[in-house]
């Protein structure tokens, strides 16, 4: 009896033991891509139309490639189906139906994936889990797009670095945020410019290599934390050199098409150099002998598991399919709150335009203080029921300002004191723009808890869908221009405009059932 899982890792089927199991894990993964088959299109999309992730349509490939090779091991040891595996079934599938019903992406992502080594649990047993420990891994880690949120972080990282390194060169510079002030021009490590792509790829490069080339744990190790560590470095290196560069012979040799080339000739030779590094500390291929140990075949008790693991993986998309179809978005009409101390509400100009789309209701209104003519913008965003496509505060391309036409030079979190004692956090972004700079505050609101944490939004939306209710979710967001060294000034107008706005029952806003800021958390 042969199945096309076998076929494909080179499963012997001689003995009947893993015949049966390759089979029912054949099974298992053709029932799984078609129950799950709109979040496959979801995360082949997500490869696809992201550069970051454009490296892990490998990453399906070579895991299957490295279980093959481990083939011989596998079948040293009868396959034992695991009830711990149904209890990893299970909870994946709720993650999933949990993503499913709050539209999260990454929920569904990695559920799918981890739906793998859960299904290995379950059909083969753990033996057969530990045996297939890297592939797996291997396969959970790099095939869910989840470094968007290391973006910022290797922005600072890579500014910071090659200031340092352009100090001790020599030239002349200045940090401010994530713009690198030289004589001869104001450089900005853009998102772009993070290296995310890079240090994603090779890390995930760097483990599939040190699996293969050592044997030892300790090589391993080190190998992977060079993989991690040399492309952070590489980066900021790649950025001293840029500006080094446009400092010595000019900005048209480090801008445009020749900063492109010059970016993957340093990233290839850096990761060639790696590699070779690596090559000359491997450790020779041992040869091991797994002969097979007979088996009696997994028993009919155990072999149930089977059938319940194909039930359970049905049982998610089955309970999706009923969900009842999301209501038409509620229309509201949103004014602009009266601000005590402000005049306005005005028609609002200037660039800063934030994004959000699928609103139940959207305002955007610009304030001028009557005592000192400094001018704020205001943004608030309504969204009612639970998450869905279309209609969903955090998600891709809703953001509080237009990657078009500004970068983020910093972020911080600050704390707005209110005048009855409670004070509220809220986030910070310093944006630097084509025309000019800003600085942003921020925060979001689920029902009457509020946070500047798009993750903790979530949270608190997921946990209202769950108990039965029905979300009312917002954003809140006030701008103002930066001119020179004003920050800590701007920053003080903000926080005067925020302590007005944040009181109970100071806005139109609050009158039309927003009482979001109102029961706001210290």
């Amino acid at each position: 009896m042969n199945s096309p899982f076998a076929a494909v890792a080179g499963f012997s089927v001689r003995t009947p033991d893993w015949a049966l199991a390759a089979a029912a894990f054949a099974v298992a993964v053709v029932v799984l891509l078609v129950c799950y088959w709109q979040t496959v299109q979801s995360l082949v999309w997500a490869w696809a139309h992201d550069g970051t992730y454009q490296y892990a349509f490998l990453i399906f490939p070579l895991s299957l490639w490295t279980a093959a090779g481990l083939r011989h091991r596998l079948q040293a040891s009868a396959p034992v189906p695991s009830l711990w595996g149904l209890a990893a079934v299970t909870a994946l599938v709720f993650v999933w139906y949990a993503g499913r019903l709050l539209e999260v992406n990454l929920a569904q992502h990695f559920a799918f994936v981890a739906l793998f080594p859960a299904l290995v649990l379950a059909c083969w047993g753990w033996r057969a889990l530990w045996v297939l420990a890297f592939p797996l891994g291997y396969l959970v880690v790099f095939a869910v797009p989840w470094g968007d949120a290391l973006v910022g972080p290797l922005q600072d990282i890579t500014a910071h670095f090659s200031v340092r390194a352009l100090e001790l060169i020599g030239v002349p510079v200045l940090l401010n945020g994530r713009e690198i002030i030289t004589p001869s021009a104001v450089w900005l490590v853009a998102e772009a410019c993070s290296g995310v792509k890079f240090f994603i790829a090779c890390t995930a490069l760097g483990c599939l290599y040190a699996y293969l080339m050592y044997r030892r744990w300790w090589k391993r190790a080190v190998f992977v934390v060079l993989a991690t560590v040399v492309p952070v470095i590489a980066n900021g290196l790649r950025v001293c050199f840029t500006v080094l560069i446009g400092e010595t012979w000019g900005l048209k040799y480090a801008t445009g098409t020749d900063h492109m080339i010059f970016g993957w000739q340093f990233f290839g030779a850096v990761l060639l150099l790696l590699l070779l590094v690596g090559w000359f500390f491997r450790d020779q291929p041992v040869a091991s002998a797994y002969p097979p140990v007979p088996g009696e075949g997994p028993s009919g008790a155990r072999s149930v598991v089977w059938l319940v693991a194909f039930a359970l993986l049905i049982a998610g998309p089955a309970l999706a399919s009923g969900l009842v179809p999301p209501a038409p978005p509620q229309t509201m009409r949103l004014t602009a709150p009266t601000i005590a101390g402000w005049s306005g509400p005005q028609a609002a100009a200037g660039a800063w335009r934030p994004i959000f789309r699928g609103a139940a209701g959207q305002v955007r209104a610009s304030y001028q203080s009557v005592t000192g003519g400094d001018v704020v913008v205001f943004f608030h965003a309504v969204y009612t029921g639970k998450p869905r496509r279309g209609h969903t505060l955090i998600t891709y391309g809703n953001d509080l300002y237009d990657s078009a036409h500004a970068q983020i030079l910093s972020s911080a979190r600050r704390r707005v004191e209110l005048a009855d004692g409670r004070s509220t956090m809220v986030g910070e972004l310093r944006l630097a723009g084509a025309t000019e700079s800003r600085l942003v505050w921020y925060w979001y609101c689920v029902d009457r808890h509020c946070t500047r944490s798009p993750a903790l939004t979530k949270l608190l939306q997921a946990w209202s869908v769950l108990r039965g209710q029905v979300p009312r979710s917002s954003v809140w967001a006030l701008s103002s221009s930066l001119a020179g060294d004003d920050a800590d000034r701007v920053r003080m107008k903000l926080h005067a405009f925020a302590q007005a706005l944040l009181v109970p029952g100071a806005s139109d806003v609050q009158a039309q059932r927003s009482a979001d800021l109102a029961g706001s958390r210290p």
